[in-house]
């Protein structure tokens, strides 16, 4: 591991791998009926992705993390649902990159964990043997008062409009999920029925990161939520519509994501995307000003 004084200067440091270059070999492999589903329906759970002994690994570093904000001067560590300012309580703080930061600061290798090379599996078998992994983050969900949703939204809304991707997200539990600590809830099908819907920021707050579909109650007749025990994960299309409550618990809800990539394909024309053409984030200022640059996978 590379040694230096500031662990919040990683990224200085981070050389992006050409391919997953695992460690582990994975332990699970889907049936043809889990890869059916998730062809159907966009999503699928994954009861036991991860045991006991690594789930305690992961989040006793994770912790670490966002206690030490680390990444808040590049804009990488930011409150996904409020206007992010530095004095105020987080809703949903989120850390893009936490193997990168993770690996400075507290050793984290994220190439050398069952997390990882089971989700490549899983993911390569969902999508395509061309499958990349592309950048993982960490969400946090406060047991806070004014604990909110995430709201009902596409992955793909946040990226490149003049691309449409094949894409997936694995977002893992670090702890049992439910209902009342915000598990993961999707539309079935609905990759399938709509391209990338319009969105619009948090309460059309344009300081928000945070997106939202317009007229969600359009789309969320028919809702799955998938409680999870802890080391458990769901895997959803970056088209599936998808939303986690608010955290009614005792205890943090800790959330680790991993994005795998097969394809994209210009589109004829750029897709709408004024919910982030008129953001103006505290997060897009602090990673303007400290020169930070995404790494590419």
């Amino acid at each position: 591991m590379e040694t230096i004084t500031n662990p919040h200067e990683a990224h200085a440091y981070f050389t992006p791998s050409e391919t997953c270059k695992l460690i582990k070999e994975p332990t699970i492999k889907l049936t043809q009926e889990q890869i059916d589903f998730f062809k159907t329906n966009g999503f699928l759970s994954i009861d036991h992705l991860i045991d006991d002994d690594e789930v305690s690994y992961i989040r006793d570093q994770y912790d670490q993390w966002f206690a030490a904000k680390i990444g808040r001067e590049h804009g990488n560590f930011f409150d996904l649902l409020s206007e992010d300012i530095d004095d105020n309580e987080a809703v949903v703080p989120q850390l893009l990159y936490p193997s990168l930061y993770g690996k400075i600061m507290t050793g984290f290798d994220l190439y050398n964990t069952q997390m990882c090379a089971n989700a490549y599996a899983i993911s390569k078998t969902l999508l395509g043997e061309d499958t990349i992994f592309t950048i993982d983050h960490a969400i946090l969900k406060p047991p806070t008062s004014n604990s909110l949703p995430t709201p009902w939204h596409q992955d793909e809304a946040y990226w490149d409009p003049t691309l449409s991707h094949e894409a997936l997200s694995v977002w893992v539990a670090l702890q049992p999920v439910s209902l009342e600590n915000g598990c993961m809830q999707f539309i079935p099908g609905s990759y399938r029925m709509f391209d990338v819907l319009p969105h619009h920021t948090q309460n059309n707050n344009p300081r928000i990161h945070g997106l939202e579909i317009d007229n969600p109650n359009e789309y969320t007749k028919n809702v799955i939520s998938c409680a999870l025990p802890s080391g458990g994960a769901t895997f959803h299309h970056c088209r599936t519509l998808h939303y986690t409550g608010p955290n009614h618990s005792n205890e943090p809800r800790r959330a680790y994501t991993l994005q795998f990539l097969c394809s994209t394909k210009k589109r004829d024309q750029p897709r709408l995307n004024t919910w982030n053409e008129t953001k103006t984030t505290e997060r897009e200022k602090r990673a303007k000003q400290s020169g930070w640059t995404p790494p590419v996978s």
